[in-house]
């Protein structure tokens, strides 16, 4: 949408987050205020730009700008969830604001899922391998 700054300031965003929001690692951790332990992988979608078209002749009409991000999979559906996987969206939550950013937009919507890794083979992803991102930070 011409004039809509969301987009420049998600790519802002993403900018300024912490290395670990990207890092994607294996293992378990404790992430107050829950009392579980919770897998620990990426919080965001790997960042590979913001990209604003060149100025036309003008006969182009509006040519919007892109952001370029890692496909995470499909907006979760809560209902879906067994309890894991929601503690697991909830862990990434309270990381994102444990240091000290707020998301403002909180939907599932805003949640998305893929089976397996992003790196694997289709024929290797597994259906019960779930990992989630939290995306869509122009109001954070």
């Amino acid at each position: 949408i011409k004039h809509d700054d969301h987009l420049k300031q998600e790519a802002k965003n993403y900018q300024k987050f912490l290395a670990h929001f990207f890092q994607h690692w294996n293992g378990y951790n404790i992430v107050p205020p829950l009392h579980d332990p919770t897998p620990i992988g990426a919080v965001v979608p790997q960042f590979y730009g913001y990209y604003m078209p060149e100025k036309g002749d003008g006969d182009q009409g509006y040519l919007s700008p892109i952001l370029l991000l890692e496909d995470c999979g499909t907006p979760i559906d809560v209902e879906a969830l067994d309890i894991d996987d929601r503690q697991e969206c909830a862990s990434m939550l309270f990381r994102f604001h444990n240091e000290g950013w707020l998301h403002g937009s909180v939907f599932p919507r805003n949640i998305v899922m893929q089976h397996g890794d992003i790196q694997d083979w289709p024929a290797y992803k597994r259906h019960s391998d779930r990992r989630f991102r939290l995306i869509d930070f122009g109001r954070s």
